[in-house]
């Protein structure tokens, strides 16, 4: 980030079927604050970011892409678009949906976004000062928005370990196994498939076929 190039910020909400319009709200203010602040906005079946560049849908290749070039990488608390904002360096600012509201159905997001923050993965930010205070500190320069390099964090691989105690209690078998394989992949323990433009993922497009599994790979 320089003082003579504007910041550019992508936000991805994601494409899951219930709209996360809070992310937007905690948003608004800080944007019309910082007009010189450029916006590119994926926000699914939710409402745009007024001054926005906005986006129902990105397809996967230019959502990685912008996650590549973003000077700030603003997500949900799913760990497939975590996963991907890793992969490439990024350390992002990740807001968790929460079950009020029809945002989720349940407090996965809250559980792994706040593990990953304790373990330096992420940012983590659960109300609009706490975004506002991250925004300013990012575009200060004062946290990290990308790796130094693309390794698993220091103390990372005590994350499933931990997850297994609290998400034991809330999921069933078959969705904490799908977790515990997304956490393996964010950790590095695992090879990850690559993706096609024309492929789902929770950063991008959501395979519609199935919302009950496809919302647990989306937290």
């Amino acid at each position: 980030m320089t003082a003579h190039e504007p910041l550019t910020i992508v936000v991805s909400a994601g494409t899951y079927f219930r709209p996360f319009d809070r992310l937007i709200d905690w948003l608004e203010p800080w944007a019309a604050a910082n007009p010189t602040v450029k916006f590119i906005v994926q926000h699914g079946p939710g409402r745009p970011l007024p001054g926005a560049d906005n986006h129902d849908f990105l397809d996967y290749t230019a959502l990685i892409a912008l996650f590549s070039i973003a000077d700030v990488v603003v997500l949900q608390g799913g760990a497939g678009g975590v996963m991907d904002a890793r992969e490439l360096g990024r350390i992002p600012i990740v807001v968790p949906r929460h079950p009020v509201n029809g945002e989720v159905v349940d407090d996965h997001q809250l559980l792994f976004s706040r593990k990953a923050a304790e373990l330096g993965l992420v940012h983590y930010a659960d109300s609009p000062e706490e975004l506002t205070g991250l925004l300013d500190a990012a575009v200060a320069g004062s946290i990290a928005t990308r790796q130094k390099s693309v390794t698993p964090t220091p103390g990372s691989a005590n994350l499933s370990e931990v997850l297994d105690h609290t998400l034991k209690p809330l999921l069933p078998a078959a969705r904490r196994r799908r977790v515990f394989r997304s956490i393996a992949l964010l950790l590095g323990r695992g090879s990850r498939p690559k993706r096609n433009a024309g492929d789902a993922t929770s950063a991008g497009k959501q395979a519609p076929e199935n919302r009950v599994d496809a919302e647990s790979r989306t937290k």
